[in-house]
Parts: C-alpha cells; sequence; structure tokens
C-alpha cells in the first residue's frame, strides 16, 4: 500500500525510530520515549537498544525489528510464525526464567499500585512451557491463523507449538480448505473456536463457528455445508455455530462434550469457558483443597462455577457446594457431571453472582474465579455482606485483581497469601491464587 493510500484511509504510515527501552508496560510490551511521548513497544526488553517500527494510532504502539544491544535474558523464538508477527505469544524472545521472574515481579507491581498488602509467595512453572494449550481461536479470511500485532490481517498457520498438535493439524487442514474454496473467505468476520475435548490418550476437537456480532442461517445457509466439511476432518468431533441470541446451535455432533480434567472426566459444552492449560489446574486444586481441609467449611460457594472444575472437584471437601453460573449450558454439564460422580452435596444456581449471593446461607468459604474484568464493587459487597471468613481468588488479570484485594482489604478482609501459577508460558499472562480471611 502507498502512503498515499495510506494517507486517504485515514492511517499514516508507521514511523522507524532509534530507541532506548525502560520498564515494562502493558501487555508484554516495554516503555520506550520519543517525540515526548511513551511509547509501548513489543518484541522488546527493557535496557534495550531497538529500532523499532512506530505506528502512530491512539496511542502510539511500537514493534522492535533490530535489535543493536540486546538484554542478557534474549533469545532466538524457535516459532517461525514470531517473526511474521503473530499476536498469540509475546514472550517467545525471552528466557522461560526470565519470564517467571518477570511475571511475578509485575503482579508485585499491580499489589504496590493498589496499596495491596501483599507480595507473590510462591511461583509454580512448568515443566515443559509447550504445547500446554487447549483452547485456540482460529480466524478465517483468506487463509485461517491469529491476529498479528499491530496491523489488521491474519497470520496464516499451519502449526502452533504453544497449542496442543490437534489444534495445528486443524489450522493446517483449514487452510488447505480455504485454498480450494470448499469454505468461503470471511474476511476475519468469523473464527473458529477449537477445544481439545477427550483425554491425553484420545484427544478430539470440539469446533464453535462464532461471528462479530452472532451468526444466523438465514444470513449465512452455507454454515451446515461449513460445518460438514470442518467435521469430516481428522480428530473433529462436533461441530455449532453462536446464534445471534448467544446459544450455540449444534450442527454436527453434539453441543457436549467429555474432557478430561485432573484425571477425571467432565461434561463441556460448545461455548463454555475452560481453562486452556489442563495441567497446572490440578496444582491449583491441591492448594485450593488442603486450605479447604483445613477450615472444615460447612457450606462453600463457587461463584463463577462454569462447569464445575473447581467447584465439583472441591465439593467433597466441603460439607455443602453451591455452585453459582450464570450460562445455562455449563450449569446443565455441571449438573451432569455431579450425577455421574455421585456427589450429593452440591446445589446449583443460574443467576448472576450478585444476585445470588444474597440469597445463600452464611458461607464458610468462597472461591471466585471471575472474567478478566474482576469481581467489581457488586460482587465484593455481595461478599462482604456475608461476612465469609475465607475467600479463595483464582485470577487472570493482575490488575484486576489487585483493585478487588485493595477493596476486600478495605472492608476487614487480610490477604494471607498469593502465589501464581504459570498457565500461560510464552505470553505475559499469569494466573493468580490470592487467599482471603475475614479479620
Amino acid at each position: 500500500m502507498t502512503q498515499t493510500t495510506e494517507r486517504r484511509k485515514g492511517r499514516r504510515p508507521p514511523l522507524v525510530l532509534d530507541l532506548e527501552t525502560a520498564d515494562w508496560s502493558a501487555r508484554g510490551a516495554v516503555s520506550a520515549t520519543a517525540a515526548d511521548r511513551t511509547i509501548p513497544v513489543q518484541r522488546a526488553l527493557p535496557g534495550e537498544h531497538v529500532i523499532a517500527e512506530v505506528h502512530r494510532g491512539r496511542p502510539w504502539r511500537g514493534i522492535a525489528r533490530d535489535v543493536l544491544r540486546p538484554a542478557p535474558e534474549r533469545i532466538e523464538p524457535p516459532c517461525p510464525y514470531y517473526a511474521r508477527d503473530c499476536g498469540g505469544c509475546q514472550w517467545q524472545h525471552m528466557t522461560y526464567d526470565a519470564q517467571v521472574i518477570t511475571k511475578r515481579r509485575l503482579v508485585d507491581r499491580e499489589m504496590e499500585r493498589a496499596g495491596v498488602d501483599i507480595r507473590v509467595g510462591r511461583a509454580e512453572r512448568m515443566k515443559e512451557p509447550w504445547r500446554y494449550r487447549r483452547t485456540a481461536a482460529l480466524a478465517i479470511g483468506w487463509e485461517a491463523g491469529f491476529r498479528p500485532l499491530l496491523r489488521r490481517g491474519i497470520v496464516e498457520i499451519h502449526d502452533c507449538p504453544i497449542s496442543h498438535s490437534s489444534i495445528g493439524g486443524l489450522a493446517d487442514e483449514i487452510n488447505r480448505l480455504l485454498r480450494s474454496g470448499a469454505i468461503p473467505n470471511y474476511h476475519g468476520r468469523v473464527w473458529l473456536d477449537c477445544t481439545v475435548v477427550g483425554s491425553d490418550t484420545e484427544p478430539a476437537l470440539q469446533v464453535l463457528i462464532q461471528g462479530i456480532s452472532g451468526l444466523t442461517l438465514e444470513e449465512h445457509p452455507e454454515l451446515p455445508d461449513v460445518a460438514q466439511r470442518v467435521a469430516s476432518l481428522p480428530g473433529v468431533a462436533s461441530v455449532a455455530y453462536r446464534h445471534r441470541s448467544g446459544r450455540p446451535v449444534p450442527l454436527v455432533g453434539d453441543l457436549m462434550s467429555r474432557i478430561e480434567i485432573g484425571g477425571r472426566d467432565m461434561w463441556l459444552p460448545a461455548g463454555s469457558f475452560v481453562q486452556t492449560n489442563l495441567v497446572m489446574v490440578p496444582h491449583v486444586m491441591q492448594r485450593m483443597q488442603a486450605l479447604l481441609q483445613e477450615r472444615a467449611a460447612t457450606e462453600a460457594a463457587d461463584i463463577y462455577g462454569g462447569v464445575g472444575t473447581f467447584g465439583l472437584t472441591l465439593a467433597p471437601s466441603v460439607g455443602h457446594m453451591t455452585l453459582i453460573e450464570l450460562d445455562p449450558l455449563a450449569v446443565e454439564a455441571a449438573r451432569r457431571t455431579a450425577g455421574e460422580w455421585r456427589l450429593e452435596n452440591v446445589s446449583f444456581v443460574s443467576r448472576h453472582a450478585e444476585r445470588a449471593l444474597p440469597e445463600l446461607p452464611p458461607l464458610d468459604a468462597a472461591i471466585v474465579d471471575p472474567p478478566r474484568s474482576g469481581l467489581g464493587v457488586t460482587v465484593t459487597s455481595a461478599l462482604t455482606a456475608n461476612r465469609v471468613p475465607l475467600i479463595l481468588y483464582v485470577s487472570c488479570a493482575p490488575p484486576s485483581l489487585a483493585d478487588d484485594l485493595a477493596a476486600f482489604q478495605g472492608d476487614g478482609y487480610r490477604i494471607t497469601s498469593l502465589d501464581i501459577f504459570d498457565f500461560y508460558p510464552q505470553t505475559y499472562h499469569v494466573e493468580s491464587l490470592a487467599v482471603l480471611e475475614r479479620c
């Protein structure tokens, strides 16, 4: 594209700047200063001298193209798509030891920012920091793959070294179908949410076709044919699509699939949340189980319980467990799993957490695993109103975790421990477990 075309479309061509990097910024970038601006630079490390391509949007953002003075922890990224600006990873250019150390430091920095009186204790890492992802979203355009950094389009993927091999195999096959014209070009407005279900010995793929504003068969009459072609690929067990109403609709196979978590089968509907790293989930469960057994909790609740990954597994450690989850399909799956596990001490509430909590009896313990936005004022207020003596807070977003912990701290809670679990190697994301006790 020429500079004239760039300007006509309202986008100025990027600058090439000589930058000295400073400390970590947001989203795995490092900050640098130029033209009286602080610029987040991807693919850089603190203390480096880089030549960066800087895009002048709102805000300005950069990506390191040449490294003139590398940091000691810099390595050569092993993934061929990383050099093509694939946005799935941010930190493949850093040693794994440095990644874990940096995540600890960044979580501590968020706690300090929010005024929370705790710092990270344990940092549990993966023995093998590759092939851990069990979920992925493949954007569909002229090719199938992941979104790139700082620009539009799709990076064509034929394998992903942080993902289960079944996901890479599916991406390769989808690209073959796109080249043959068997699947239409959706120009990036449609993507395939892929989840590896089944077990390690017999994996299968659950695929959900999603659109930016949902899909309907009236607007996309080709969907059944697309689903049949995808379902014919090796390892694909089911294909559904997300209707504009928000509900998933089956096209091939069942909405519900079995997935093995922590050595036990659970039910998972297409489109419902499940942790992408099932190797590390048992580490978090063991820590929570020990805390609940120490307290001999009679009444407990799993808030944002999903399909019951935590709540059902921990139910034998408490007198009674209430699972609160808004997604009715996830609740249906959790009920089915509880029945197969013969759990008789679990009840289910399919409502917003802030509406369900005031109707519960006094709790001895609560498990919370909210979305990235955190609990917010309404749910933290409902928990403090219940005067829950023990809260186990699982989080994938340190900024919202820090804000919520600050609110709990102001309402009479003491944060007794904060551990991190590296669910997402090669990226800036990290899972945390905070333990809160009412003073």
